[in-house]
């Protein structure tokens, strides 16, 4: 595997040669049988926000399986992004007792390292187990490939080096992410391309995956389209576009798409009290409007709390909207930064951006209108996503053409340009 990460293509020389990959409109059958026509290889599988990536890859591991008897384990940073594809997996119908989990009756796949090679060694084929990356180097846990295919979920924050490294468990890689999202949850301090991303490293600066690699999910299930025009065109250089399904959603009274407040303050850093008073505000002139959502049982009704997400790209600006809300009534309004939020929606999303000034910004610009950050906020929207700002935020002139970039893009976030 890792020499197909090298060359793009392996034995089976799927995931190298576009022409061979099967494109026949259905993401799931199309992956399944591109995986299992190749060997010692991978396919990639890009999902922007809301693209349904854990519906399709629950989906394709369920067929594998089923269909073929497949011995599939699922890798990730972190055990809740493990432990949401396998309930995503059970979701789809697969019988619950090939999850590797003890307890059939738990509603939700549950699982630890010691209980692994137990589970895998009853069943011998046809289930699907879910661990950390040292479960899958670790062939006292997971035999150096036993495994038919091993799954990286959110390949967009997980290394390069340690996709190479679990890759000994398995036969093929399927990787799903999307590197335009937000990036490594933790990094180290090898060389490059070791820390980069696994898909990163595929996409190679690309904004969506090459055709020869894989697969890009160009349809979001959430956004209405005038908030994935936006989205696409910083993040996925247009390709992104929303299925019928997201427009037919309505909130009363209330336009689709990004809006931009601006809210006159000065000399604050990491907190807004100003903007913290914007966003209840907000909060308040949407909240009991009339809400249709034809996924959530089609019926109207009134826009409730847990019906509006608040970003803040610090914890003192999260603590201060908070605590704003909560004086006002609105305690069950979601609140907290991007890293929280990936994964998340909501018919209504504010972003507060609490810096005054470019001088005020205690880690730098690029790490405030940080495009990746920037489109996580904005799309987790279904609806309409407002951006609260100081006008002066963005009065500054640039000091690398990489900091000219990224302010672009966030004034073109905000401008619809």
């Amino acid at each position: 595997v890792a020499g197909a990460a090298g060359e793009g293509a392996g034995a089976g020389g799927v995931a190298g040669d576009g022409g061979a990959l099967p494109r026949t409109g259905s993401i799931i059958e199309d992956a399944t049988a591109a995986i299992t026509s190749m060997e010692n290889s991978y396919v990639a599988v890009q999902g922007p926000p809301g693209s349904g990536k854990t519906y399709s890859g629950s989906r394709i591991i369920r067929a594998l399986v089923e269909r073929h008897g497949w011995r599939v384990g699922v890798v990730a940073q972190s055990h809740a992004v493990v432990e949401n594809m396998l309930a995503g997996v059970v979701k789809a119908g697969l019988d619950p007792a090939r999850v590797g989990k003890d307890k059939v009756k738990h509603p939700a796949p549950t699982w630890t390292a010691g209980a692994l090679p137990a589970f895998m060694a009853r069943h011998g084929s046809g289930y699907v187990v879910g661990g950390t990356a040292w479960d899958f180097t670790n062939a006292g846990t997971v035999p150096r490939g036993e495994l038919d295919l091993l799954v990286v979920d959110e390949a967009g924050q997980f290394s390069l080096g340690n996709t190479i490294a679990v890759s000994v468990a398995a036969r093929r890689l399927l990787l799903l992410g999307d590197p335009q999202q937000l990036p490594q949850v933790s990094q180290g301090t090898h060389a490059e391309p070791v820390d980069t991303s696994a898909l990163g490293w595929l996409m190679a600066g690309h904004a969506t995956l090459p055709a020869r690699f894989g697969y890009f999910l160009a349809q979001s299930y959430r956004m209405h389209p005038e908030v994935c025009r936006r989205v696409s065109v910083l993040s996925y250089d247009g390709e992104l576009t929303s299925t019928p399904q997201a427009s037919a959603r309505s909130l009363e009274g209330v336009a689709p798409g990004v809006e931009v407040v601006m809210v006159d303050h000065a000399g604050n850093r990491t907190e807004s009290a100003e903007e913290a008073a914007a966003v209840v505000d907000l909060v308040r002139a949407h909240l009991g409007r009339v809400w249709r959502d034809p996924d959530d049982s089609g019926a109207p009704r009134a826009l409730r709390e847990e019906d509006v997400l608040v970003v803040a790209p610090y914890n003192a600006q999260v603590q201060m909207v908070r605590e704003a809300l909560v004086r006002a009534g609105y305690g069950g309004v979601r609140v907290g930064t991007v890293d929280k939020f990936q994964g998340q929606e909501a018919p209504l999303a504010v972003i507060s951006m609490a810096a005054s000034s470019h001088g005020d910004v205690p880690r730098g610009m690029p790490f405030l209108l940080n495009r990746n950050r920037l489109n996580v906020g904005v799309s987790r929207a279904q609806w309409k996503s407002v951006v609260v700002r100081s006008e002066a935020l963005t009065a500054y002139m640039p000091a690398t053409a990489g900091e000219l970039l990224e302010l672009g893009a966030f004034i073109g976030v905000c401008e619809g340009a």
